[in-house]
């Protein structure tokens, strides 16, 4: 498994999850900016959702499309539950990451990964609402308010930038509507969530 479809697993269960946030008190005069938005996405202690995403690549024609569900337990487990086209399990548990595919189990350890580890320290630090951490991991920019906003994150480690450019998030209200990610070579993926529950 290369080190770039590694990296791009926290990435895509990240942002499917970031971005599930309670809207409720939003409106009104409330400012909307990060720390409102960390605030929210703090409440958030477990979710699932259904995901499309499509893989553009340089190389190929016509995108890849892989569907499934991502699952969120706080405070650090992510799971992506490729369903098709064919069979893949994902899991980030606390300092491991297990790919189940084929019939076969890898597991590594992230913190012999430094790149990977601090994909996954980006994405913990939104899903438990750290606007500290989340700022030191990546550059952050937040447009719009509460029933339509797009936060785009780009990393600020080198050695990310070598893998993903930027991370374009949108939603309305309480629902995310599309996650892009831009790769270094120009490679994208778009993904639609439809969440299940929390």
């Amino acid at each position: 498994m290369s080190l770039r479809r590694i990296a791009m697993l926290p990435l895509i269960l990240a942002v499917a999850f970031t971005l599930h946030v309670t809207a409720a008190g939003a409106q009104g005069a409330v400012p909307f900016d990060l720390a409102h938005l960390m605030a929210r996405f703090a409440t958030v202690k477990s979710a699932s959702a259904q995901f499309v995403e499509r893989r553009y690549l340089h190389f190929l024609k016509a995108p890849l499309i892989a569907k499934g569900v991502l699952i969120f337990t706080a405070p650090n487990r992510l799971e992506k539950k490729t369903l098709e086209p064919a069979a893949e399990n994902m899991v980030v548990d606390g300092d491991t990451l297990t790919v189940q595919r084929d019939g076969q189990t890898q597991t590594l350890s992230l913190s012999g990964y430094p790149q990977i580890g601090a994909f996954i320290e980006g994405i913990r630090a939104t899903l438990t609402g750290d606007a500290a951490s989340l700022q030191r991991i990546y550059q952050t920019d937040l447009q719009g308010n509460a029933s339509g906003w797009l936060l785009q994150l780009q990393p600020r480690d080198p050695a990310m930038q070598a893998v993903v450019r930027s991370i374009s998030i949108s939603g309305s209200g309480n629902v995310i509507d599309r996650i892009q990610t831009i790769e270094h070579d120009g490679d994208r993926t778009d993904m639609r969530i439809t969440e299940d529950g929390r």
